[in-house]
């Protein structure tokens, strides 16, 4: 599995080493901060689940430096590991049985895509309205920039190395939404290809603000709260493309937008295969000593798992989600 690196986050404050904290001297140069922050789940909408960078907690520290009473500049890194989720697989197998009164019989399957660690290294300047009070509110905004690291999981790993040694073709679906769906006859078959995942490091601007409360002498209480704007965003793909097949929009097309009014379709792959479905058992009214794996057609895939990928109708869904997104923090500041 191919991939690169990826990912976010900043800070704000005096000569410190995290979210501030303020002080009764009039003015005060050098402080050290250490802070905590949230991140929320940035996620791309599609046709199945949220595909998306998961919430993530992580560490920053800084130090800053006052250069007039108001005014500060502050420097800062960060550490931060966030999970990455919901690349969702479905899959209709062959030889599985279709529920009545419906026209398919896809299972969902959404897959761990691995972890995403950042380390985000800013430049912030600020101002405080009220330097040498106990709460003190304050602006800021910045520049950074973001190494990222991405790591497959297992499940990744394991589509990934499916895809390279499967064999399918895409097949379109027919039919109206009020009924009569059916896939067509596939096109060509071709080799497919497994998952890429671009996670490039990222430069960032970013503002926001916040308040200091003093909680003891040389000691304050940072909450602080930012918007990051990063100029890269984490893509993964499938057989070179976003997904794999094309699927029918869950939610909301722009009938003009190429592509929203199809072709729609799966992937039918015949050699091969992508996830273990099950295994193939012999129907009620099979003849005695049916074998399976030499008459499927007296067969269904009914029974237990038995680690081998099995053929069928598949729909594959990653994409491209931006860096961009708030920050939550506290921490407390060290004057010096």
């Amino acid at each position: 599995m191919a991939h690169r690196s990826q990912h976010w986050q900043h800070d704000d404050d005096r000569f410190a080493a995290e979210p501030i904290g303020q002080s009764t001297d009039a003015l005060q140069h050098g402080w050290g901060n250490l802070r905590f922050h949230f991140r929320p789940s940035k996620r791309l909408r599609g046709v199945f689940e949220l595909f998306g960078i998961h919430s993530a907690y992580g560490a920053q520290v800084s130090a800053s430096y006052a250069f007039t009473r108001n005014w500060y500049l502050e420097g800062s890194a960060g550490y931060q590991q966030g999970s990455i989720g919901n690349v969702e697989l479905q899959a209709q197998f062959v030889g599985a049985p279709i529920p009545n009164l419906q026209n398919f019989g896809f299972r969902i399957f959404n897959l761990d895509a691995g972890t995403l660690t950042s380390v985000p290294l800013q430049l912030t300047a600020g101002y405080r309205f009220r330097p040498k009070a106990a709460f003190n509110p304050y602006l800021s905004a910045g520049i950074g920039y973001q190494l990222n690291s991405y790591s497959p999981s297992d499940e990744i790993n394991e589509l990934s190395r499916n895809l390279d040694v499967s064999l399918g073709a895409f097949t379109r679906l027919s039919g109206t939404g009020s009924g009569g769906e059916s896939f067509l006859p596939p096109g060509a078959t071709e080799s497919l290809s497994g998952v890429v995942v671009d996670a490039p490091d990222a430069p960032e601007y970013h503002f926001g603000g916040g308040f200091e409360v003093s909680v003891k002498s040389k000691w304050a209480l940072v909450l602080d709260v930012r918007y990051t704007v990063f100029s890269g965003n984490f893509h993964m793909t499938v057989n070179g493309s976003d997904q794999l097949g094309i699927s029918v929009p869950a939610d909301q097309v722009v009938e003009n937008q190429p592509g929203a009014l199809g072709p729609f379709g799966a992937y039918l792959i015949s050699t091969g295969g992508l996830i273990d479905g099950g295994s193939l058992v012999p129907v009620v009214n099979a003849p005695p000593g049916t074998d399976c794996a030499i008459t499927p057609s007296n067969c269904e895939m009914t029974g237990p798992k038995d680690g081998v990928p099995d053929p069928g109708w598949y729909y594959v869904h990653a994409g491209s989600v931006r860096y961009d997104g708030w920050t939550f923090q506290f921490g407390f500041k060290y004057t010096f």
